[in-house]
């Protein structure tokens, strides 16, 4: 669906892209996350036809994208970091606006069904001016599919919004799934993009340092780690037992203080406190914890 090599985009000196490589596969959610100023929104303002890069390849379907006349060429509906409405018009007149301006008229039946899609059918003769941050939200997600397009790019779409806003925008990212349609969003809440995302690509000064799908990333990634506090300091010759212990990753100690990482399991936790009860090893604290995006993030752009 979408196919990126070798981009690059600059300003003047500034390089903002430089030989990112991208590729979301058709009817994935992929997150696309990075710290600010890493290209995320640049990236995205290309693939939607409103920045022309440098030098690359960019194809979304069978378009490319440095090729095309106008953005509405494209089968994508996109949503920017801070979507602007008119203030005096409402959701249903928004909507039949915004459709009247497209290539294909849009009939109010299907304006009338997108609203009720996204939560708004009983707002829909109400001011936009009058709405929260997460309707207005809603709105510009229900203004990026009003057409149906097969690929939508979300910029940002649940950030600066309430617990509640931030699960609305989520439902529906899931529910763009399950239409069928693709979606690329990018977000500063990796909780999120954990929540419904089933591939991330973490870019960092304009390159792509690691892009994988959230199977593969448990599978390499999020192996449990094991906080274990034992009553007395742990001898060196019962650490090398744990550390060989079947299901064992590494083991860190500190005195009393270990940090074990196990592959995940039941049968993992049962083999360790079977190693730690034939060392005769007495237990004050255990408890798990589990790596996450965030952990993972972090590490990868760590010094870039």
């Amino acid at each position: 669906m979408i196919e990126v090599k070798s981009l690059k985009k600059s300003f003047k000196h500034f390089e903002v892209l430089n030989g990112l490589n991208l590729k979301v596969e058709q009817g994935e959610i992929y997150g696309f996350i990075g710290k600010n100023g890493a290209g995320k929104s640049t990236t995205m303002n290309i693939l939607a036809g409103l920045s022309k890069p440098t030098s690359g390849i960019c194809l979304v379907g069978n378009d490319d994208v440095t090729n095309i006349i106008q953005p509405s060429d494209l089968d994508l509906g996109y949503l920017p970091e801070d979507p602007r409405f008119y203030p005096w018009l409402s959701a249903y007149e928004t909507l039949v606006y915004l459709g009247d301006c497209g290539t294909h008229k849009i009939k109010p039946a299907r304006v009338h069904e997108i609203l009720e899609w996204g939560g708004l059918d009983k707002d829909k003769d109400r001011r936009v001016g009058t709405f929260s941050r997460g309707m207005k939200q809603r709105l510009g997600i229900c203004s990026a599919i009003l057409h149906d397009p097969s690929l939508l790019i979300l910029d940002e779409p649940s950030s600066a919004l309430d617990p509640q806003g931030r699960n609305d925008v989520l439902q529906l990212i899931k529910g763009l799934k399950d239409m069928g349609k693709t979606v690329l969003f990018s977000s500063h809440i990796l909780n999120d993009v954990e929540r419904v995302c089933d591939k991330i690509g973490i870019i960092a000064s304009g390159k792509m340092v690691l892009e994988k799908s959230m199977k593969d990333l448990e599978e390499s990634h999020f192996q449990s780690l094991y906080d274990v506090v034992f009553e007395d300091k742990v001898t060196e010759a019962a650490m090398n037992c744990i550390n060989s212990s079947e299901r064992v990753l590494g083991v860190e100690i500190n005195n009393q203080a270990m940090v074990i990482k196990m592959e995940d399991g039941h049968a993992s936790v049962r083999s360790l406190m079977q190693t730690i009860i034939d060392n005769d090893l007495k237990i004050v604290e255990f408890s798990r914890r589990k790596r996450t995006l965030e952990d993972i993030f972090i590490k990868e752009v760590q010094g870039l």
